[in-house]
């Protein structure tokens, strides 16, 4: 995991539903079953500009599907772990800068 920073966390939802505060050097992992889910992530404590940033992910039967936890000026997002971001998919995920 990146470092956030002291006393920095995020949030993790799964489909809607909180499942954990994630630390710096701290990890969660958990079953999902098959199919499409939503992980949405947001910075703790919530200070200054805290939009939650989401991404749909499609857990194949039988595969570890690995994301870390980026963080890029106010926001946290979650990013497949080994796979890099060209400069344009980086613009597409965080836009012009603007909030």
């Amino acid at each position: 995991m990146p470092n956030f920073g002291w006393n920095l966390a995020f949030n993790l939802e799964i489909d809607g539903s909180p499942v954990a505060n994630v630390a710096q050097g701290h990890s969660y992992s958990t079953w999902l079953p098959a199919g499409p889910h939503l992980l949405t992530v947001h910075k703790v404590p919530a200070v200054g500009y805290t939009e939650p940033t989401s991404t749909t992910v499609n857990i194949q039967a039988g595969a570890e599907h690995l994301y870390v936890a980026m963080w890029d000026s106010e926001l946290v997002y979650l990013h497949p772990a080994g796979v890099l971001l060209t400069p344009g998919s980086f613009w597409q995920l965080h836009g012009d800068g603007t909030p």
